[in-house]
């Protein structure tokens, strides 16, 4: 362990010595042992409207259930979405060209109402799919919401947990429901609330969760708060919230397509009050989406205090009465520590990370960048997250996309002492109060301590644990660690690609066979793990955990 590592005291108060795993807690009836649910998985489930994660799809029926978005490709459809004010000048070139587009597809396919997929699987082939390449997720959002027709009344998007392909967001559901159902000792059904806070729409982002949790036996609710609805209240906009989503969201035409549930959400943003209430109804609060940046601007205002409805997650949470999960890049936002918020490991490499908003998705097709950045940009807030995980700064789909790099570079920048990143079909449950923790589902959890960096180059000090493993976090470090011996295998194909895949943790095996260190070399990327003897391997499922090794990464485009 590096021993340099500076250590900031935390409050005694939160770190009393704690039991680890689920089944090894004997904890007092009517407590859950872990308070807080690290999902780094966007815990995509099969649904009606997302048929492609099922196992088996003969349970789905179109009378009963929403299954697609449709489309209208009418003029009174098209005329609006074709407004200069929606275009800016430099880009009515390209409003022109999708105004042609839809002609010729309204063409090819006969028909003023089509899918969605079949909308977008038409507009990627053949005359128009240079037209498709060269829009920013803007235009493409700004395109589909115009032309979106109401959904169908009556009918949701329905999930079927059972009939999820992965086991594992499965057994991470299951998880965080049992420990619900602590907060009342098992005397009524758990109580879940859903917040599609990190969503770009949240009311389409809600409905396959609760329908899940419904599934699996909870009373459930939705909790409508989002960025433009916490806006309109600071605002007291609340009757032009359908406006404010287009500015705070980038979403058009809620209204129109879900005329009741928009409703709902106006009466909520007029009840300043009811946020709180159904938090205090709720055993558990389910955070869903994939931008941190979209969580804090739904729970913090511009000054990031938290507001009344977060101060009172914070506060019941704190007191053992409320179990908190957040899934994908929206479990960035939870930490209290600096923010990941955006970019790349390459980008983060090869420039510095930034301290701001995360500029827009393909900014630079549309010239929508912000000055000296790009879409592939890393950006940090400097002031955290919403401040429910303490201990250190975080981020999701961790070893998937190769984000090694953009963690450990925002650590070293805002001299962080310990960065977590969460691998996707993987949820960290942390016990916010005594700092144990458990790692639940298929894959791992990297844990960067003491990171360092040069104008190109960082490196930490890690450990990488699988699911099964326990410990606890103890003034900025990690402790008590006990290691998996889980039989689950990886199936997937090794790769050496360490920037925007598993290439990292798929190499750290060769150090589980007697190897004390491997390079990797991506493009103009090194990547080096060293290890030596007070570093611990233990293999579990096909992977190598590793306590005590040292990893350094590094852009260096002029030696070769």
């Amino acid at each position: 362990m590096n021993k340099s590592l500076s250590k900031i005291i935390v409050s005694a108060a939160l770190w009393v010595v704690a039991n680890t795993a689920i089944a090894q807690t004997a904890a007092p009836a009517s407590k859950p042992n872990y308070q807080l649910f690290l999902m780094g998985d966007e815990m995509a489930l099969c649904s009606s409207m997302a048929w492609t994660h099922c196992s088996d799809t003969d349970w789905l029926d179109g009378t009963q259930m929403r299954t697609d978005r449709y489309i209208n490709l009418t003029d009174s459809y098209v005329t609006p979405l074709l407004n200069d004010d929606l275009w800016p000048v430099h880009r009515r070139k390209a409003r022109d060209d999708v105004k042609m587009a839809i002609e010729i597809l309204y063409e090819r396919m006969r028909s003023d109402v089509v899918p969605e997929r079949s909308f977008q699987e038409e507009f990627t082939r053949r005359a128009t799919r240079h037209l498709y390449d060269s829009l920013s997720e803007r235009e493409w959002n700004l395109i589909v919401d115009h032309l979106e027709m109401p959904a169908p009344q009556g009918k949701t998007d329905q999930a079927r947990i059972k009939l999820t392909k992965i086991e594992a967001k499965r057994d991470i559901l299951q998880a965080f429901l049992q420990q619900a159902d602590l907060v009342r000792s098992g005397d009524d059904m758990p109580r879940i609330a859903i917040a599609a806070v990190g969503a770009r729409d949240p009311l389409t982002a809600a409905q396959p969760f609760m329908s899940a949790f419904e599934s699996l036996g909870a009373q459930v609710r939705w909790l409508p708060i989002d960025a433009a609805v916490n806006a309109a209240q600071r605002t007291g906009k609340c009757a032009e919230l359908d406006a404010l989503r287009e500015q705070e969201l980038g979403t058009w035409k809620r209204a129109r397509v879900f005329p009741e549930l928009h409703k709902q959400q106006v009466a909520f943003c007029q009840d300043k009050l009811e946020g709180p209430r159904i938090v205090d109804w709720a055993d558990a609060v389910f955070m869903v989406g994939n931008d941190a940046n979209l969580v804090r601007q739904a729970l913090l205002d511009p000054m990031s205090q938290p507001t009344d409805l977060m101060t009172s997650i914070y506060l019941k949470m704190r007191a053992n009465k409320l179990v908190v999960g957040a899934t994908s890049d929206a479990m960035n936002a939870m930490t209290a520590r600096s923010m990941v918020a955006s970019g790349s490991s390459a980008e983060a490499l090869r420039a510095e990370v930034i301290a701001g908003e995360a500029p827009p998705f393909g900014c630079e097709k549309d010239a929508t960048c912000p000055r000296n950045m790009n879409s592939e940009s890393a950006t940090y807030h400097p002031l955290g997250g919403v401040g429910l995980f303490t201990p250190a700064s975080l981020d999701g789909q961790f070893s998937e996309l190769g984000r090694h790099g953009r963690l450990l570079r925002v650590a070293a920048t805002t001299n962080t002492p310990l960065a977590v990143g969460v691998d996707t079909r993987t949820a960290l449950a942390v016990n916010v109060l005594t700092g144990a923790f458990e790692i639940i589902g298929e894959r791992g959890v990297f844990f960067g301590l003491g990171a360092q960096q040069t104008e190109h180059a960082v490196a930490a000090t890690f450990h990488y644990l699988v699911a099964g493993a326990s410990g606890r976090f103890s003034d900025n470090n990690v402790v008590d660690m006990k290691l998996a011996s889980g039989d689950e295998v990886v199936l997937e194909e090794p790769t050496t690609q360490f920037l925007n895949n598993r290439g990292m943790v798929d190499s750290l095996r060769l150090l589980c066979q007697q190897r004390n260190s491997f390079n990797l070399l991506q493009k103009d990327f090194r990547l080096m793990v060293v290890g030596d003897e007070a570093t611990k391997r233990v293999k579990a499922g096909g992977e190598c955990q590793v306590t005590n090794a040292r990893i350094g990464i590094s852009w260096q485009p002029d030696t070769w």
